[in-house]
């Protein structure tokens, strides 16, 4: 049971159910009484009534909705809402007939004032009446003897309302339908008409089937059909023709299943449930009755629903049908609470309990408010919540199901607002005012029940003049507002205001004073009354602003004067238990302000006492028919006093006049009363309320009087009879005081006997007001029943009853199949159960009454026992002819049935024929056989025998009945194994010969063992190799088809393993699986199984193996670099992620140069470093210098992935000394002084430190300093002596110090100023297209000139890019190789001359590479290069080009140390073009000539037939591991074969993947076949077909002449259009090439004629280029070596001269007849000179590699073309 509940939950207040404290609990919310059903169907000629009324109070309304909301309204003549609610669809004629009124969803709305509800939606479906018609049809052919089907062929669209009522036999015998039928006639529930025992004189009779509309009751009869009877009584096996299929019956209904089969003879039906995990047989029982091809249920339960399969057999076979049966409850659903009360504020939560059970589908939940569907989230749950109840959400809440086969339910619940304490919304504040305006004060106050709003003045009423108005109204809402109005306020209105909202909740108020100025003035006192022992408070009515003091006085004397006794601020005076002697009197108050003013005022206070009651009590254990009586007496409380007593808080009693009369009140005295009851009753039990008042209270007292009354019966129990399998209710009722117990008890054995207390349990209620409910009465509920009523006053009564369960008759067993030997006596068994006396009656074939008056060899006999009769029919002297139906008919007052028993007399057996298999399984066999029918009367032992194989000993299995069967089930046997069967009847004269041997193979199963000899190695860091042998034998259960090959990582939390299948069934060495694509140096876990047809076997033992090391994948992380000194740097980082280790590091390597201006260029500081550990320190660097650092790990196996380039420089140092100084004088008092800056600077030159000493011999006489900034070099020192030594040197300084000293420079001033350059020469370096500027400063105003070389002057030329400047500077600009070279500036005066020299080196790309190949394998190029001239800057990389013929180019980029690299992962046979470049800062070298490099391996090969072909008589078998490869793995094969004399080919596959073996089935012994294998690699594909022979059936090999005749009649060549085709097309092309290749050659030869001249120089040119092509594309590595050997270098081409001026005498023409050629290919071949762009390249190599006299073949599919040289 499910449960989805609504419940609402008060916050704090109090939750109440009906007759709580509501204000408005007189008030109800509508609920349905009657509630239209949820399908409504009607004819249009009769319309449809669908009442609905409802209950409330008020009475509700009642309206009609459509299920979207829209309301519905009359519509003349066809649609009428009735005042009473009815709602009235009336007939209509087809024409009218609206989808929106006849097929519609409609609901039912009640509504009142409290709220308004929804039914659940009623589906109306109108039905136009159509006329129809009805056919027989008679299914299928029938034979005598047999059963004959009829049905009844209703119409589609008016099948789902119309049943079959009766059949009718011509012309008047009808048929109705029934359970069993007659034994000749059978009118299933499903209206299908069996007619039994079929004889000729049945095809004489017409039939017809009578159906009624079950809307319009209209007969319609079928027309008439015959049966046809086929003569031959041959044995047909059972066909379901009939099965209920899906039936859907409500819980306790009663239902049919029907399994109609046709078969001959009639078969045997047998019922199996599947109502839990297990099948089970269907036995009857007081629930289940099993009627041949129909079974009942009575009073279905949950429990029954389910599959259940019907097998219908007969000895010519088996069928079975499913059919399904579902029990459906009703849906009830339930709102709890249903009435619910919560305070204003509160929250709420309604649950929508949902009574369904587990085989219901989903139900989906819907709240509705007021008939409105709540929004939001969270309204389809079973619970609904309302937080903060508001009076809007009042009203009825309504939780509507729908199911999801369409029907719903609702159910409702009510929420009232509980009671709420008044509070203040609005309330007016403190105010000080002149006397004069108008005064408004307003209080708003909020509760439930709305509160009531009264005002006071200082405690006291307001005063009643016409000046106060006070106002009062409630809003919609219910929140109250009350005013007081001051028209003109004067000074005596001032005081303390208070409004007090106060409903039965409770009361709150609110009090601010008015302040009027004015003197002092005190209002009337009005007599106050108090009450002893409370506190009294009385505030003084004092109006007047300010006032300065109030003061209270009694009897002269201020106050207080004493404890209980306190004034307040405000003039307010308190009494705290107020004494009626010392606290009554007069009070006195007064008023004073600031200026003396006073006022004063008395008023007079009473004190009263309240009332006090003495406890009282009933007497214990009254009971009727005594007296009691009680006092209440008032102990304290002044008069007047009023005693008065209620029972049950009513006054009068609630009593009848006659117990009324009884209970006397009697007046003692004042503070007395008598309450006295002379004769009790039950009815005087109750609350008794003494209730004493005066005018300071009220008080009660309540005593509780129980009159202890003894059990009597209000139901007193009865006798009662009940139909078997109905309901019964054992009504018991009784009354007392206290309420009596009722116990129900069942005999166990007789009345007089035990008795033993009922329970609750299925089929068994006892209801709260007695009353014991049995379900389903069975004849284990008969017997005797005891009602038991106590209170423990008494002894209790009791009432034994019986229950008597009247059952009709029923049969305890199912019909059976008597067999019976010929000439024995036939015995048959009917065992009746019901309600006696019970008459039974034997019946053959339904209609002749077998008696012994009737019948010498009949005799009948009955056995009388508890549950019913056991009949006996006896037939002596069995004859042939007894055979048949016979009819066990039970009757009683009660009803009565009948049970069908079949009789077969048997005679002497022949063999048993047509023996077959029914079913093979892996290990078992269902055999099956039949008998003639004449014959199976006497057979009464079936001996199936049965062995292994041909030489396996036989056994034997032995089946008797009845029923006798005609099948059997062979099992414990081996999967796929032969097995010899046959089969032997016994009968009374022995046993049969054996029937003819069946052979059958068993069906093979899953392996049951795992491979063996698992094995595996690591071929590399991603492959491994397995291998294994398929299992043994007697496990393999079948041929085995593959393996299934799984691995996973052992590490892996995953422990699913990644699976590849093998097929091929692993013999003749075992099988093997290369795993590629794994992870480096991982272990692995590895299984096999192995799978034939059926499915695959067990998992091997787990096999642990580990792929190889490899170089890491990932570089290390995170490099981080820092300069310790100018010298040294420290390098850290990080191993790489363990997961691309692949392998165990070994250790790192750091790779590590510094980048070096150009003047450095011929250095290469490029060093490595190992190490094992994370951080290194990099000594002995260069001061100031960055440099680049990777860095590397590195395994056993090598290299990883270096990571990126990380930059670092160490840290500045002081300077080097500098390069070089020079002194020369400038003028007689003048020398010049100029130097060069350091080599190594060691940072940023912040200044130099010119010294100067000045010397004269050998003395010193002064010594100098001087600062100059970074950016000078000269300095020209002024004022100086002649003939004295002046000696220089500088240093130069950065921010870490001062460096080293240039050399000491010394000059002399003298008068002479010879000429002398200042400038320094040297090395400079420019790049390509850039500019030179070469100074050449002097003193002494020389002439300069320029040479280059030795000799050449130079001179300012602009076409040149040559300038010289007048500051005598040389420009080179756009500068080219050829401007490198030395450079002399050589200047001359009177006095001297001076040279200075440059070497310009002009930094250009760098030339080509020199590439050639060393080796090469399946799936590399190893590559050597030799690097040509780096063009004056040095080489940063080289980039390595490679792409197959027609493939896309890739680029490869690899370090500029590098002189070899192998290029990896190519492919198989294919020929690759490579060439190479290099680069340097200014730019790329030219590529280096295109190599053609072909990879190892060829397509595959074909293998010998002999080693390739294994036929067998229905297979052939192919060991496609024999097929050579040629050093390129096979990828896949595709398998066709045909026999010899056909012309398709069927395919067997077109991607068989590598493996040992293959076998072809599906073929014919003794047949002659042709096999095409289609093979393809990497390097291409190849093709071969084979003729082979199968073998006989028998496994011998075919005759010889076999072979021959199939060959001999294959197709000849030329007839077969796959041969001749291609022919002729390779035949036309040919001829049309060689027409073009002489037409193309004719003209260009004559056009060359006429051009040559003109192209003589253009052809030398180009013969020189190719002369330079042929020699560096042909180079190798033995011809490097040779070259270096005889001193000449790869820049020396051999012939270049002679190739200069002169021409190779042909080439032009050859080259012209190649490219004629090379145009007729392409227009023959298409594409297969496209992406060919190196032919002349490679025409010019193949000349220098062979003789002149080599012809060169080119073939393309179907054409052949020759050329020679």
């Amino acid at each position: 049971m499910l449960a989805s509940c609504l419940i609402f939950v008060g916050a704090a207040a109090a939750v109440t159910s009906a007759g709580g404290h509501g204000f408005d609990a007189h008030l109800r919310g509508p609920s349905f009484v009657i509630e239209p059903p949820s399908r409504v169907e009607f004819s249009n000629s009769s319309g449809a009534w669908l009442d609905c009324s409802a209950t409330g109070s008020p009475p509700p309304n009642i309206d009609w909705s459509t299920a979207d909301g829209h309301p519905v309204n009359d519509v003349p003549g066809v649609r009428r809402v009735l005042r009473n609610g009815t709602l009235v669809l009336l007939p209509f004629p087809a024409a009218a007939f609206r989808q929106d009124v006849h097929s519609a969803a409609y609901r039912c709305v009640a509504s009142n004032s409290v709220g308004r509800v929804l039914s659940r939606d009623v589906q109306v479906r109108a039905v136009v009446a159509q006329a129809y018609k009805v056919d027989v049809e008679v299914i299928g052919g029938a034979s005598r003897g047999c059963t004959a089907v009829l049905r009844c062929v209703v119409p589609s669209f008016v099948k789902d309302l119309v049943r079959v009522v009766s059949w009718l036999q011509e012309p008047s015998f009808y048929i109705y339908p029934s359970l069993q039928g007659d034994g000749k006639f059978h009118l299933l529930p499903t209206g299908e008409l069996l007619v039994h025992s079929l004889e000729f004189s049945d095809q004489i009779h017409g039939y017809r089937c009578r159906t009624m509309h079950r809307l319009t009751r209209q007969v319609v009869v079928s027309s008439v059909a015959n049966v046809r009877i086929a003569d031959h009584r041959g044995v047909m096996p059972p066909v379901i023709l009939e099965n209920s299929g899906v039936v859907h019956v409500a819980q306790d209904e009663s239902t049919s299943l029907v399994c109609v089969a046709q078969a001959c003879p009639t078969p045997e039906y047998r019922w199996y449930a599947q109502t839990g995990s297990e099948p089970m047989l269907v036995l009857s029982g007081p629930r289940t009755r099993l009627l041949g091809s129909v079974l009942a249920l009575e009073a279905v339960t949950l429990e029954d629903s389910g599959i259940y399969r019907c097998s219908a057999s007969n000895p010519g076979g088996e069928a079975s049908a499913e059919i399904r049966l579902i029990v459906t409850a009703p849906l009830h659903i339930e709102v709890t609470p249903p009435l619910l009360s919560v305070h204003l504020g509160g929250n709420a939560e309604f649950r929508c309990e949902v009574s369904t059970h587990p085989q219901a589908g989903p139900h989906f939940v819907t709240w509705y408010k007021d008939g409105r569907q709540l929004p939001g989230s969270g309204r389809q749950s079973e619970l609904l919540r309302l937080n903060g109840i508001s009076r809007e959400d009042r009203g009825m809440y309504q939780c509507i199901v729908r199911r999801a086969e369409g029907d719903t339910a609702q159910a409702s619940a009510e929420l009232q607002l509980g009671d709420a304490p008044p509070m203040l919304l609005y309330s007016f504040i403190e105010q000080t005012l002149q006397p004069g305006p108008a005064v408004s004060l307003k209080c708003s106050a909020a509760g439930n029940p709305t509160p009531q709003v009264s005002w006071a003045l200082d405690g006291f009423p307001l005063p009643t003049n016409g000046r106060f108005v006070i106002g009062q109204y409630v809003t919609v809402h219910g929140d109250v507002i009350s005013h007081v109005n001051i028209s003109h306020v004067m000074v005596e209105d001032g005081g303390e205001y208070s409004c007090t909202a106060e409903n039965r909740a409770g009361k709150v108020t609110h009090a601010a004073r008015l302040n009027v100025y004015g003197l002092p003035y005190i209002r009337l006192i009005p007599k106050v009354t108090a009450v002893a022992g409370e506190t009294l408070r009385l505030k003084c009515p004092v109006a007047g602003y300010p006032i300065e003091e109030i003061k209270w006085e009694r009897a002269n004397r201020e106050l207080p004067d004493d404890l209980r006794q306190k004034v307040l601020k405000d003039g307010t005076l308190v009494i705290t238990s107020v004494q009626k002697k010392g606290d009554a009197g007069v009070y006195t108050c007064s008023a004073r302000n600031k200026q003396g003013h006073n006022a004063r005022r008395s008023g007079d206070v009473a004190v009263i006492v309240p009332p006090i009651i003495e406890p009282f009590t009933f007497q214990e254990g009254l009971s009727e028919g005594m007296r009691t009586r009680t006092v209440c007496g008032v102990a304290a409380g002044d008069p007047p006093l009023t005693i008065s007593w209620l029972k049950d808080g009513q006054s009068p009693f609630p009593l009848p006049p006659n117990l009324a009369s009884v209970a006397n009140i009697s007046q003692l005295d004042p503070y007395s009363s008598l309450l006295s009851i002379t004769n009790l009753a039950a009815e005087h039990s109750g609350d008794y309320t003494c209730v004493a008042a005066n005018p300071a209270a009220e008080v009660r007292y309540t005593a509780k009087l129980q009159v202890k009354v003894p059990p009597r019966w209000i139901v007193e129990p009865a006798d009662v009879s009940v139909e078997r399998n109905k309901h019964v209710a054992l009504h018991c009722q009784a009354q007392g005081v206290p309420t009596p117990t009722i116990v129900w008890k069942k005999a166990t054995g007789s009345k007089s006997g035990e008795y033993e207390e009922l329970r609750e349990r299925a089929y068994t209620k006892i209801l709260s007001n007695g009353t014991l409910l049995l379900q389903h009465v069975k004849e284990d509920r008969e017997g005797f029943y005891l009602c038991q009523a106590s209170n423990g006053i008494g002894s209790g009564i009791g009432k034994v009853v019986q229950l008597k369960v009247n059952s009709s008759p029923y049969f305890a067993a199912p019909s059976r199949l008597v067999t019976v030997k010929k000439g024995d006596t036939a015995t048959l068994h009917c065992e009746v159960h019901g309600d006696t006396p019970v008459t039974v009656t034997w019946l053959k074939g339904g209609k002749i009454e077998l008696n012994p008056s009737t019948n010498y060899r009949v005799t009948v006999k009955r056995e009388v026992t508890p549950d019913g009769v056991i009949a006996q029919l006896q037939i002596s002297s069995a004859e042939a002819s007894d055979s048949g139906a016979y009819f066990c008919q039970a009757s009683n007052l009660y009803g009565r049935d009948q049970q069908l028993v079949q009789l077969l007399v048997q005679e002497p057996p022949q063999p048993p024929s047509s023996l077959e298999t029914a079913m093979v399984a892996s290990r078992s066999i269902n055999v099956k056989w039949q008998h003639k029918s004449q014959d199976t009367s006497e057979v009464t032992k079936y001996i199936l025998q049965y062995k292994e194989g041909d030489a396996g000993m036989w056994q034997q299995q032995e089946f008797t009945g009845p029923p006798l069967s005609y099948a059997a089930l062979i099992d414990e046997l081996k999967p796929a194994t032969r097995y010899t069967i046959r089969v032997i009847a016994e009968g009374p004269a022995g046993r049969s010969v054996p029937s003819a041997e069946l052979i059958v193979r068993t069906e093979p199963q899953r392996p049951a063992g795992p491979p063996i000899n698992l094995e595996a190695r690591a071929l590399s860091s991603s492959e491994i190799l397995i291998t294994w042998s398929p299992p043994l034998p007697e496990l393999r259960h079948g041929d085995i088809q593959g393996f299934n090959v799984g691995y996973r990582e052992t590490s892996s939390a995953n422990p699913s393993y990644n699976f590849s299948s093998v097929s091929g069934d692993g013999e003749e060495g075992g099988a093997e699986l290369r795993l590629t694509g794994l992870r480096p140096y991982t272990k692995y876990t590895l299984v096999v199984q192995a799978y034939n047809q059926v499915g695959s076997g067990p998992l091997s033992e787990p096999l642990f193996t580990q792929t190889m090391e490899d170089v890491p994948s990932m570089p290390p992380e995170d490099v981080r670099c820092a300069a310790l000194t100018s010298q040294s740097l420290q390098v850290s980082w990080q191993p790489p992620p363990n997961t691309h280790s692949n392998g165990i590091i070994q250790g790192y390597k750091l790779h590590y140069e510094p980048i070096l201006a150009d003047m450095w260029r011929s250095v290469d500081e490029m060093e490595v470093r190992k190490t094992n550990v994370l951080t290194i320190i990099l000594t002995g660097l260069r001061k100031y210098t960055n440099y680049t650092i990777q860095v590397l790990a590195f395994t056993r196996v090598g290299d990883g992935v270096p990571t990126t380039v990380t930059y670092c420089q160490t840290e500045e140092d002081v300077p080097g000394s500098p390069a070089d100084i020079k002194v020369v004088v400038s003028s007689p008092q003048a020398l010049f002084i100029s130097w060069l800056p350091p080599l190594e600077p060691n940072g940023i030159i912040t200044k130099y430190n010119l010294y100067t000493r000045v010397v004269d011999g050998r003395e010193e006489l002064n010594h100098g300093k001087r600062t100059l900034p970074a950016t000078s070099t000269y300095f020209e020192a002024t004022d100086l002596q002649q003939h004295v030594e002046y000696q220089f040197w500088v240093t130069g300084s950065t921010r870490v110090g001062e460096g080293q000293s240039s050399r000491v420079a010394a000059q002399v001033p003298t008068n002479r100023v010879p000429a002398r350059i200042t400038s320094f020469g040297g090395h400079v370096v420019r790049p390509w297209r850039g500019s030179a500027t070469l100074a050449c400063n002097a003193v002494g105003d020389p002439t300069r000139e320029w040479y280059k070389g030795q000799a050449e002057q130079i001179r300012t030329d602009a076409t040149r890019n040559i300038q010289i400047l007048p500051s005598g500077e040389l420009v080179l600009s756009n500068l080219q190789s050829q401007d490198g070279g030395n450079y002399t500036c050589q200047v001359e005066n009177a006095q001297g001359s001076d040279k200075l020299h440059y070497t310009l080196t002009a930094q250009v790309p760098p030339s080509a590479p020199v590439l050639y190949v060393t080796s090469s394998t399946s799936s590399s190029i190893l590559l050597h290069w030799k690097p040509g001239h780096n063009g004056g800057a040095s080489l940063t990389g080289y980039t390595l080009h490679y792409r197959t013929t027609h493939g896309n180019l890739d680029e490869l980029q690899l370090s500029r140390h590098a002189t070899s690299h192998e290029l990896k992962g190519l492919l198989c046979g294919n020929t690759y073009q490579l060439y190479l470049t290099s680069h340097n800062k200014i730019g790329s070298s030219p590529s280096s000539p295109v190599l053609s490099v072909r990879t190892q391996g060829q397509a595959p090969g074909i293998p010998p037939a002999a080693a390739f072909l294994s036929p067998n008589s229905t297979t052939l078998v192919l060991r496609l591991h024999v097929w050579p490869d040629n050093g390129c793995p096979i990828l896949f094969f595709v398998i066709q074969y045909r026999p010899i004399n056909e012309f398709h080919w069927t395919l067997v596959s077109n991607s068989v993947k590598m493996q040992r073996r293959f076998v072809v089935t599906n073929l014919q012994p003794s047949t002659v076949y042709q096999l095409k294998v289609e093979t393809h690699n990497v390097a291409g594909n190849n093709q071969a077909e084979f003729t082979f022979v199968t073998l006989t059936k028998e496994g011998e090999p075919p005759p010889p002449e076999l072979s021959k005749r199939g060959i001999a009649s294959s197709v000849p060549f030329y007839a077969d259009v796959k041969v001749i085709l291609p022919l002729i097309v390779a035949i036309v092309s040919l001829v049309v090439a060689v027409v073009i290749v002489g037409l193309r050659w004719r003209s260009r030869y004559l056009g060359d004629r006429m051009q040559r001249p003109m192209k003589e120089t253009q052809e030398n040119q180009q013969n020189a280029e190719t002369q330079r092509e042929r020699y560096y594309a042909t180079i190798h590595k033995v011809a490097l070596q040779q070259a270096a050997n005889t001193g000449g270098g790869p820049d020396k081409i051999p012939g270049e001269p002679l190739l200069r001026y002169g021409r190779q005498p042909g080439l032009r023409q050859r080259r012209t007849s190649r490219r004629t050629l090379r145009s007729s290919f392409r227009r023959v071949a298409g594409e297969a000179w496209q992406g060919w762009e190196g032919w002349e390249d490679w025409e010019a190599r193949r000349k220098l590699q062979q003789p002149a006299s080599t012809r060169t073949t080119l073939c393309y599919t179907v054409s052949c073309i020759t050329s020679m040289p």
